[in-house]
Parts: structure tokens; sequence; C-alpha cells
């Protein structure tokens, strides 16, 4: 192999290796705010709970139904 094909194929694969480590970097993100959404949901979640278990029984309803 010639030193000019050489240098082609390693610049595909140069290009394939940050593709794949930009895909990799991307899902990465995309766990974290998967997980941190899930996290805020759980947390209002109790909020709403514990809001609901401190109201007086007449607003109970009232609360469950907006």
């Amino acid at each position: 192999m010639d030193a000019k094909h050489r240098e082609a194929a390693e610049s595909v694969f140069d290009k394939e290796k940050r593709r794949e480590a930009e895909i990799n970097s991307a899902l990465q993100q995309e766990r974290a705010r998967h997980e941190a959404a899930v996290k805020n949901m759980h947390r209002l979640r109790l909020l709403r709970m514990e809001r609901e278990a401190q109201a007086p029984s007449g607003t109970k309803k009232r609360i469950a139904a907006k």
C-alpha cells in the first residue's frame, strides 16, 4: 500500500472513530437526560402525594380532579 492509500485509509478510520465517539457521547447525554427526567417525575409524585395527604379530606377530591 502506498502512502496515498494509507493516508486515505487512516483518514476514513479517523472519521469513523470520531463519529463513533460522537454517537457514544450523544447516547450518554440522552441516558443522563432520561435519568434526570425519571428522578424529577418521582420527586414530583412524592410531593403531590405528600400534599394530598396533608390536605383536609374535603379538598383531596378537588386536588385529585385537577
